[in-house]
């Protein structure tokens, strides 16, 4: 199989919704090709940030807009530490009518004593401050697949240690790494987790790791389609993944949301601020008791912010 090279791709992010976009008949592929035409793909992200996150202004009603706009067809919203993010997303797409064109994957990035962990087809949150390894353990008690998000970032404090990653890998409870994380400023880092990933015979996946609505679709995965953590998992190894690095400036983005949800919430709107739905240091976690965040801690999913063009 094709695998991508280790420079960022230079494509757009309407690149999903090209690839998609209906061709020739079966009859005409044959004729000028003298085979079948390809098989469907769907276009996937596994790593997307929405207002559940203290670093997100993002809503469910705009996130969705723009991924269908842009062809995704498959996307895993993975908050920080709480999976009821997903589970706004996944209410507003059958509100609106729209689960025949996006499927929604409940999942969470999750603070572990050992640096951030990402769950896939969760069914609960999975309480933070637990180790990488307890953390693997509970995701795929759920049935759902562990992924591990930018290993090798460096500018990112909460990004997993390298000795606990190393035993998650050796016992082989990682269904997939990171090996393209469209934040990671040098690319370097994303090279190491494509090495460390083929090291340990891991499918890599490619992730926008989206805050904001600029970063929808900067990164996908074309793969075959998939209806569960299983066959998920059997597609994963001939996943054909796209990327494109954001701007270092996109950080600010998050700053920003950080800033605004305070200041909203000092105004009496109901925001993420809670400190544990954000990323955090494994020092910061280890201080911390284990536990899932309240819901006074969480926005509502029926607040007027949903249906709102912010983010």
């Amino acid at each position: 199989m094709q695998r991508q090279p280790d420079v960022a791709l230079s494509m757009s992010a309407a690149a999903p919704a090209a690839a998609r976009a209906p061709g020739a008949s079966v009859a005409s592929v044959r004729e000028k090709t003298g085979g079948e035409p390809p098989a469907r793909r769907v276009f996937a992200d596994f790593h997307i940030h929405t207002r559940f996150s203290r670093d997100s202004i993002l809503s469910e009603e705009k996130f969705i807009r723009i991924a269908l706009e842009r062809g995704l067809t498959h996307v895993a919203i993975t908050n920080h530490n709480n999976v009821e993010g997903a589970m706004a997303v996944r209410d507003k797409v059958v509100e609106l009518g729209l689960t025949d064109r996006l499927t929604v994957i409940l999942g969470e990035e999750v603070s572990t004593a050992d640096g951030e962990v990402v769950g896939l087809f969760l069914t609960r949150t999975i309480p933070r401050g637990l180790s990488a390894d307890a953390t693997a353990d509970a995701i795929h008690a759920q049935g759902g697949l562990v992924s591990i998000p930018h290993p090798f970032d460096p500018f990112r404090a909460s990004h997993i240690r390298e000795e606990p990653l190393i035993k998650l890998a050796e016992a082989g409870k990682i269904d997939a790494v990171e090996v393209f994380n469209s934040r990671v400023v040098l690319q370097r880092h994303n090279q190491q987790a494509a090495e460390f990933a083929a090291r340990y015979h891991i499918p890599g996946i490619a992730c926008s790791d989206t805050h904001s609505s600029f970063e929808i679709a900067m990164s996908f995965n074309a793969l075959a389609p998939f209806d569960s953590a299983e066959t998920l998992r059997e597609n994963l190894p001939d996943n054909d993944w796209h990327g494109s690095r954001s701007t270092v400036f996109i950080h600010l983005t998050t700053r920003w949301a950080v800033w605004s949800n305070l200041i909203r919430k000092w105004l009496g709107r109901e925001t993420a601020t809670a400190p544990a739905l954000g990323p955090e240091p494994p020092k910061q976690v280890e201080k911390e008791p284990v536990a899932r965040p309240t819901p006074a801690e969480l926005p509502n999913p029926q607040d007027a912010e949903s249906g709102s063009d912010r983010g």
